[in-house]
C-alpha cells in the first residue's frame, strides 16, 4: 500500500472516524505483513494485535502534549506501519525492516525517528511513564502518556512493582493498555504463567481499571474517553 493511498484515505472528509480507522488499519497490516515478509522476521502476532490500538490512538487521541509507547517493544512492524501511514516515518522505509541504517526489531531512539523510548528489558513501561510524567510536572507541561503492555509481559515482576507508585504519585496522566491477546511467543500465556483474575489484580492497586474489545474501534474509544476524565488515579 503506497504512502499517497494512505495521505488520500486521510483527506476524506466523507468517512467517519470509525470506519477511517478501520481501513487504515487493514492497510497498515498489509504492510506489516509486507514488512516482515521481506525481513524473513519479525513478530507478526503481537504486532497484529495491536494495530487497531496503534491505528486509533494515532488518527484521534494523540496530541502534541501526549506521549506513547509501546513496553513491549516486538510490535515495532506494527507500530512503524503506522508511522508510515501517518506520514511520521518516511516511506523508503518500509523496505528497511531489520535492515542496518533500518527499523530496528526494536524501537530504538537513537536511530529510529519518532521513538519516544527504546525497549526491553521488558515490564519497563509504567515505570519509564512515571519518570516522564515527574518530569512533565517539574516543567509545568501538560499532556498524557499512553503505555501499551502485553500480558506475557506481564509476567516481569518490575511491572508488578511499578503499580503502586503510580497510585501514590496520583498519575491520572497515564493511561496504561494491556494487549490481551494471551499468547506469548509461540505458545499460550496461561501455560507458562496463567496471570489469574487479572482485572481484580489490578483493582486491589488502586488502579482505574476498564475491560474492552480492544478490536472494537467503538469499545475502545468509549474506554479512552473514560480514561481520560479519572482524577487522582492513573488507569489501565
Amino acid at each position: 500500500i503506497k504512502q499517497r493511498d494512505y495521505q488520500s484515505l486521510l483527506k476524506n472528509k466523507d468517512i467517519t472516524d470509525i470506519e477511517m480507522a478501520e481501513i487504515f488499519s487493514i492497510f497498515s497490516r498489509i504492510n506489516t505483513l509486507y514488512m516482515i515478509a521481506k525481513a524473513g522476521s519479525g513478530h507478526i502476532g503481537t504486532s497484529f494485535s495491536s494495530m487497531d490500538i496503534f491505528s486509533w490512538l494515532h488518527l484521534n487521541v494523540l496530541t502534541d502534549d501526549d506521549l506513547f509507547f509501546s513496553s513491549k517493544g516486538h510490535d515495532a512492524p506494527g507500530l512503524y506501519s503506522v508511522l508510515i501511514g501517518m506520514g511520521d516515518l518516511d516511506y523508503s522505509y518500509i523496505h528497511q525492516l531489520r535492515r542496518l541504517d533500518g527499523l530496528p526489531g526494536h524501537p530504538d531512539v537513537t536511530i529510529t525517528p519518532c521513538m519516544v523510548t527504546n525497549t526491553g528489558s521488558l515490564g519497563m513501561g509504567i515505570s519509564k511513564a512515571k519518570g516522564m510524567i515527574r518530569a512533565n510536572r517539574l516543567d509545568g507541561k501538560n499532556g498524557r502518556v499512553y503505555v501499551l503492555t502485553g500480558d506475557g509481559e506481564l509476567q516481569e515482576g518490575q511491572f508488578w512493582e511499578s503499580l503502586p507508585g503510580a497510585v501514590n504519585g496520583k498519575f491520572e496522566e497515564m493511561t496504561v493498555i494491556i494487549d490481551h491477546n494471551k499468547i506469548q511467543s509461540d505458545t499460550w500465556v496461561e501455560d507458562v504463567s496463567d496471570l489469574g483474575d487479572l482485572e481484580n489484580k489490578l483493582i486491589s492497586f488502586g488502579w482505574h481499571v476498564q475491560r474492552c474489545n480492544g478490536n472494537d474501534f467503538n469499545d475502545f474509544s468509549q474506554a479512552i474517553e473514560i480514561a481520560k476524565k479519572v482524577k487522582e488515579r492513573p488507569q489501565i
